[in-house]
């Protein structure tokens, strides 16, 4: 069977063939396990390594130029999975996102998702109206950054180290990108609740009322749970957000390759990229309901209405407004949808693939 060493703390992964089944690849492959153990040490950890991951390493070997594939993968894999590099790619590019048109469709989303008699355009004009001009359309963007600034990191990290492990042990790129986003998803929600329930509260709440009082108001009414009502529909919407965009956005990647250049392994264009990202972003819209019902679930906490569960929430919002009720704000949640695609998925790889040509990375 194939063999991979692996040391999780650097990061780093190679590959090698035990069995001497044909003698002269075998005995290389032999060399190139020593070459592990020269390079990752003797703390080195061995697992089980499917024969794609093998072929996968030697395709990287041959684009790379490298002598071997143990060398190949030492190369490929130094960098990945994260650490630092993402803790500070992440929020910065979260922050980007959010401060262009992440908010202006996050607050016409969020008044869709509460007032579900308004129309698209409706809701749209009564944003502008109601909160005096475009500024209505940024309304509670300091919460914003600061949910950015930390859900960004948190993402970045743990998908891109979840994403890296699953691509190592041999799992499609799809598969891995659905993994990886969950895992980043649901990792987001400790910092999205508070932050999302300040924003949902300055859009469909007391305008008057300023973030630091809305925070001072919910602590003294019901204490640190008080920022968490709809937790378990934030849970819900962030597993399957990421997981969505991650794996639909990697599942084009891999159609995109093969239409556009005839070769699984080719390296899209930067359009190409964008186009992806645009697919998977607008295919990962499915599970607005989660976003609806977090959404009545943080307003009601807001104006101290009685709480309830989540699938509570689903029947009442069907039976006043039927299924469609389930889909209100879907228009700007789609262009939300697609905007925090490119930036995350898409925008983040192109980030990390600049840095490491120019060998900062």
């Amino acid at each position: 069977g194939r063999v991979g060493c692996a040391k999780r703390a650097k990061k780093r992964t190679c590959f090698a063939n035990p069995r001497n089944t044909r003698p002269r690849e075998g005995r290389a492959r032999m060399d190139e396990r020593e070459v592990c153990k020269r390079e990752l040490g003797a703390a080195a950890v061995c697992y089980q390594a499917p024969v794609e991951s093998w072929m996968r390493m030697e395709n990287q070997a041959k684009r790379m130029g490298s002598k071997t594939v143990a060398h190949a993968a030492i190369e490929t894999t130094a960098g990945s999975g994260g650490g630092l590099a993402n803790l500070a790619i992440g929020p910065v590019v979260q922050c980007m996102e959010a401060g262009t048109l992440g908010m202006p469709f996050e607050v016409w989303k969020t008044r869709m998702g509460r007032y579900r008699s308004e129309g698209t355009f409706q809701s749209f004009a009564n944003v502008y109206r109601n909160g005096g001009g475009l500024k209505a359309f940024w309304k509670g963007t300091g919460a914003k950054m600061v949910e950015s600034a930390s859900k960004g990191g948190i993402l970045m990290y743990s998908k891109e180290n979840i994403n890296a492990a699953l691509l190592a042990s041999g799992v499609s790129p799809t598969m891995a990108g659905l993994s990886a986003g969950a895992g980043g998803g649901v990792c987001q929600v400790l910092v999205m609740g508070p932050c999302t329930y300040l924003v949902t509260g300055a859009v469909t709440g007391d305008q008057s009322v300023s973030t630091m009082q809305r925070i001072n108001q919910t602590y003294a009414r019901a204490g640190i749970k008080g920022f968490y009502p709809g937790g378990t529909a934030i849970a819900f919407r962030q597993a399957t957000n990421w997981a969505s965009r991650q794996g639909f956005t990697e599942a084009v990647r891999e159609r995109f390759k093969i239409l556009f250049h005839g070769n699984k392994d080719a390296k899209l264009t930067k359009w190409q990229e964008v186009a992806a990202g645009t697919v998977g972003g607008t295919l990962a819209c499915w599970n607005h309901p989660f976003e609806v019902a977090r959404i009545e679930m943080q307003a009601r906490g807001d104006q101290g209405q009685k709480s309830i569960n989540m699938l509570e929430v689903f029947r009442e919002i069907s039976k006043e407004h039927g299924v469609g009720g389930l889909f209100k704000g879907l228009v700007p949640r789609v262009c939300l949808g697609i905007w925090q695609t490119l930036f995350m998925v898409t925008g983040a790889k192109l980030v990390k693939d600049q840095l490491q040509e120019a060998g900062l990375l």
